[in-house]
């Protein structure tokens, strides 16, 4: 028998009383709900309960609600995660404040019920629609970067890098270790890339499997490399220790393998012919014995 997973909602608001009744209404529509108090304890929350929805008021007594959903809109981990405010200041400003803060829809207070369930599941299909966020890694898909990369190509007179990320050998840590194993390297790998892009100027995205995307600019590209290779190396001892020993054989060893599409000397045409080069770029990195970066402007395609 398949389990449906249920859709969690994280509630953020100071007031007791409306915060218990939210949560057994909403558990009773269905919805699994996390409940925060305070705006730093609902950020929390946003990262590690990783909901579906966020009901968020805007009076808090710590950090306010605007500023709430202007750090979950910064984030990557938490950026597409709807977020519905919820507050007694109705006033035209205020509604604009919140949407200028990264709000996708707004609910006045005193609110009734069936209003609330009605956005909960408007925001809920239109995330559905286009800004799917891959449950594994917390981070947009393949249809986010396609649109992400076109934004970036119709930018005329500005040069933009699509660097296309691969974990190379991860099938060795899943036959010796177990699929579990191998998502958390996944994970891994999406947190520290997530930790080193530059939010609202870099983009990062998760093509599936062992892949991402990065879309930054050029004199970024060595940065993140270096970066993320460091800190990949790092973590990989902790995750799999056994991989000092016997299976750490050279050709198993878990490497990353990256290649880099530029706008300098070579324009496209759309998305996917970006791609498409990328994965050629791609081999070239794959064949080193070790980390490797390899450039369009250096590799033939």
């Amino acid at each position: 028998m398949v389990t449906v997973k249920k859709r969690k909602i994280l509630v953020v608001d100071d007031e007791p009383s409306l915060l218990e009744v939210m949560k057994t209404n909403l558990e009773i529509e269905g919805y699994d709900v996390v409940t925060a108090m305070r705006g730093e304890t609902g950020l929390a929350s946003a990262l590690v309960d990783e909901p579906d929805v966020i009901l968020l008021d805007i009076m808090m007594p710590d950090v306010d609600g605007w500023e709430i959903c202007r750090r979950l809109r910064f984030d990557p981990r938490t950026k597409y995660i709807p977020v519905i405010m919820l507050t007694a200041l109705d006033e035209t400003e205020n509604v604009v404040r919140g949407f200028e803060s990264g709000a996708d829809d707004y609910l006045a207070k005193p609110f009734n019920n069936a209003e609330l369930y009605a956005r909960i599941k408007s925001v809920l299909s239109k995330a559905s629609k286009g800004m799917v966020v891959d449950p594994l890694t917390k981070l947009p898909g393949k249809h986010q970067i396609y649109e992400e990369t076109r934004t970036r190509l119709e930018r005329r007179n500005r040069f933009f890098a699509f660097v296309y990320i691969d974990i190379s050998n991860l099938r060795h840590i899943n036959y010796a270790f177990g699929v579990d194993r191998g998502d958390v390297v996944i994970r891994t790998v999406a947190d520290i890339l997530a930790d080193i892009i530059v939010p609202d100027e870099e983009f990062l995205g998760y093509m599936g499997e062992d892949d991402f995307v990065v879309l930054t600019v050029p004199l970024r590209v060595g940065q993140i490399f270096n970066s993320l290779t460091a800190r990949f190396d790092s973590a990989l001892e902790g995750i799999c220790p056994e991989l000092r020993g016997p299976e750490a054989a050279a050709d198993r060893k878990v490497k990353l393998a990256m290649a880099v599409v530029t706008n300098e000397r070579r324009q496209f045409g759309d998305p996917l012919q970006v791609k498409n080069v990328a994965l050629e770029v791609l081999k070239k990195a794959r064949n080193s014995p070790d980390h490797c970066c390899a450039d369009l402007k250096d590799t033939p395609v």
